[in-house]
């Protein structure tokens, strides 16, 4: 019934989380009412935001073309209380919280056997760098992984190399606890909840 061009429109944005026909056909024949200098200007900044956004070359979050991210280059936040997360996103749902006041890792992935995923193709050498750089002083590690068993796994690998470099007494390791459900969503935790469960966070 509709043409074949809005047909493909709609099968991209369908490829997007949460994304389902119905409102990905919606946000296609918005595209189509926009005017043409308005529709323009949307290509031309999605362009833009793919050349121009990168990742961070120390934690992994969104920077501008390699550069250092903001959160690393404020020298008003701890470099000795750093947050794990895997996804850049997960670090925009924590900040949400306005109580950490540390910097952020981004592993990219976690460690997964199964899937052929190991601590090398994550950002766990990088963590691991820099906890090395600061291991004069005492450094702690929260950990903010959505529950399953790969983050199991990935929290005990980073738990043994900290061992096997004879940083146990230089790194403190906690996790998120206080006021999270056993399985939650990261991207969906609210303002409170975030700051509770940073408060409220035990050692591991």
């Amino acid at each position: 019934m509709l043409p074949d061009s809005i047909t493909k429109v709609t099968d991209h944005l369908m490829k997007f989380p949460s994304m389902g026909r119905r409102s990905s056909q919606k946000i296609a024949l918005q595209l189509l009412e926009q005017g043409e200098g308005e529709f323009q200007e949307l290509l031309q900044d999605l362009v833009k935001m793919k050349q121009e956004v990168t990742f961070c070359s120390v934690c992994g979050f969104f920077s501008k073309n390699s550069q250092l991210c903001e959160i690393c280059g404020d020298h008003y936040r701890r470099d000795t209380l750093l947050c794990v997360v895997e996804k850049p996103t997960e670090v925009i749902a924590m900040e949400k919280s306005l109580v950490f006041r540390g910097k952020y890792q981004v592993l990219g992935r976690l460690i997964s056997p199964l899937n052929n995923v190991f601590a090398h193709n994550t950002g766990i050498p990088s963590l691991i760098e820099r906890l090395i750089e600061n291991a004069d002083q005492k450094t702690e590690l929260v950990l903010f992984l959505q529950p399953s068993f790969d983050a199991d796994a990935t929290t005990a690998y980073i738990r043994e190399k900290i061992k096997e470099l004879g940083l146990e007494d230089k790194v403190n390791i906690s996790k998120m606890a206080q006021g999270l459900p056993s399985y939650y969503n990261i991207d969906t935790l609210d303002q409170d909840t975030l700051a509770k469960a940073m408060e409220g966070r035990i050692k591991v």
